[in-house]
């Protein structure tokens, strides 16, 4: 059980209006700080608010910025119920998170009722799989707002629990532990590519990757013969790379038995608005590889600050170019050690390439707050009624 001290003293009250928003203020004159909740219908208001707050920062998390959450909220709104957090000192914008509410987890036949903070929540299959999940907050007020934050989740009796996806491991941000809740925390590593330390040594990206990987790597772009590195300026040609993208990623993946994530028509219409909105910003970065006419790869990445974000890629199937994968991303690697890049960032997952070409890692957490429900404590019973089983089955 985690628990968490808070101050009595900070006596709140409730006022709802007609646009269903709630204030909650200190009783205390002298404080300033309030939360204000803001639903559906005042969203022309919260990014209106989210991008005043942004024009604070020199710098932000992408997967917490107004125009991939706005984004996210025109695809999901009508699938998951939203509520917009804001903080105020006095009138002025401080901090802003979005939590949803989610019922796609399932425990056997039996709906789990969740909160998610941030863009996450969504049903099987449709996931953005928000990594480098982070509250925007003003360093100043995070604590009190984190604070405040929690006091309205632990209002709402409707979950059953809170679930912070892909928060990194060593925040400086102190995520709040849920009052009457067990909690777990699953913790995935992020690895990565650092350009500006290649960039420094005067080295070069091969010669600081293993020496089977070199060796593979140079025999392979051997094989292909000339090849073209096509780094999309225009949403013309963004959207002609990312439409071969899913045609390959679809096909890899069916070929499998799987549906691929572009078997989402609401997955694949946010990530078209996105690229749509951030491409002009050069916040998103749709690379393809080609030899002669047959394409290698096609890789998509989000731009956070200076480092990249290996997001989706369609990829040539390996009996037509063997690695394609693992060369696709060596030479978008190349191209952003080129252009100035800080890092190549593969995110989590397990797959060969990112552990032969990220050399350095982050570790990335997924905590779960649960309530005390007859659910869990089933699955619980039932989890250990299995383990028992497996010990037996093996003395015997």
């Amino acid at each position: 059980m985690q628990d968490v001290t808070i101050d009595n003293n900070l006596n709140q009250t409730i006022l709802t209006d007609s646009s269903a928003r709630e204030t909650v203020a200190c009783a205390d004159s002298g404080d300033k700080f309030r939360i204000q909740i803001f639903g559906k219908d005042d969203i022309a208001v919260v990014f209106e608010l989210w991008r005043k707050l942004e024009s604070q920062f020199a710098s932000f998390p992408l997967m917490c910025s107004a125009d991939w959450t706005e984004t996210w909220f025109n695809c999901y709104q009508e699938t998951i119920n939203t509520h917009f957090v804001a903080g105020f000192d006095g009138d002025k914008i401080c901090g802003i998170c979005l939590v949803t509410e989610s019922t796609s987890h399932r425990i056997g036949p039996l709906t789990v009722r969740s909160l998610h903070l941030g863009t996450a929540g969504e049903a099987n299959g449709e996931s953005v799989c928000v990594e480098y999940n982070q509250i925007l907050c003003e360093p100043r007020f995070e604590s009190r707002f984190l604070l405040e934050l929690q006091k309205f989740i632990l209002d709402k009796e409707d979950w059953d629990r809170v679930q912070l996806d892909g928060i990194p491991c060593g925040s400086d941000q102190v995520w709040p532990d849920f009052l009457h809740t067990k909690k777990s925390v699953r913790v995935r590593e992020s690895r990565y590519f650092d350009l500006d330390h290649c960039r420094e040594n005067g080295s070069d990206i091969l010669a600081m990757l293993g020496k089977s990987t070199r060796s593979n790597i140079k025999r392979r772009i051997k094989k292909l013969g000339e090849f073209e590195v096509q780094w999309a300026q225009t949403c013309e040609q963004a959207v002609d790379i990312f439409n071969e993208l899913i045609q390959l990623h679809q096909q890899r993946w069916q070929n499998q038995g799987q549906p691929g994530a572009f078997a989402s028509d609401r997955f694949t219409k946010f990530q078209k608005q996105l690229i749509e909105k951030l491409l002009p910003q050069q916040k998103v970065v749709l690379c393809r590889i080609k030899a002669g006419e047959q394409t290698v790869g096609c890789l998509y990445l989000l731009v956070d600050g200076r480092r990249m974000l290996d997001y989706v890629s369609g990829l040539a199937s390996f009996e037509s170019i063997p690695s394609s994968g693992l060369i696709s991303h060596y030479l978008c690697m190349n191209e952003a050690l080129n252009r100035g890049y800080q890092a190549y960032d593969f995110l989590v997952g397990d797959k060969r390439h990112k552990e032969n070409l990220g050399k350095s890692s982050n570790q990335l957490q997924w905590v779960i707050c649960e309530r005390n429900r007859a659910i869990f404590g089933l699955r619980n019973m039932a989890l250990q009624a299995k383990h028992l089983i497996k010990r037996i089955v093996k003395k015997s």
